[in-house]
């Protein structure tokens, strides 16, 4: 497997995770909480391990392009991808599972803007950023 389509397969399986995510906290009520739990660890897990590869596999060949606009966007979505991790590592302190049943529906708007985030992040990646990196494998 090439590692554009490692990070492609991961994009997916977070489209997956936070879908799973939205279908519950469209509910009135919550779920039980090793059902929630599960799918929150399955989440930060994945999270957490693409980000990791990005900064291994995506990223340093970007940046290191002597194309300066391949170069200057990969430094972008880089420091673009600093925010989100830091509100992800936020959201996570913020929700523990006493917090979740206090204020369900607050944490339901805030999964909601969450996953809404990183799906437009993961869609930017896989139109602007993919693309590039194939680019690039091309031509070598």
């Amino acid at each position: 497997m090439t590692n554009l389509s490692k990070l492609r397969d991961e994009h997916a399986e977070l489209l997956r995770i936070t879908r799973r995510l939205g279908s519950l906290i469209i509910q009135p009520t919550p779920p039980p909480q090793l059902h929630l739990f599960a799918i929150r660890h399955q989440l930060s897990a994945t999270l957490i391990a693409h980000l990791k590869a990005e900064d291994w596999l995506l990223y340093p060949p970007l940046m290191a392009s002597a194309d300066a606009y391949v170069a200057a966007t990969a430094r972008a979505f880089s420091e673009e991808m600093g925010g989100l991790a830091e509100a992800y590592r936020g959201y996570c302190e913020a929700w523990s599972a006493d917090a979740i049943t206090a204020d369900w529906s607050g944490y339901c708007r805030t999964s909601r803007d969450l996953i809404d985030a990183l799906t437009k992040r993961i869609t930017r990646e896989n139109r602007e950023l993919f693309p590039l990196l194939e680019t690039l494998a091309d031509a070598a």
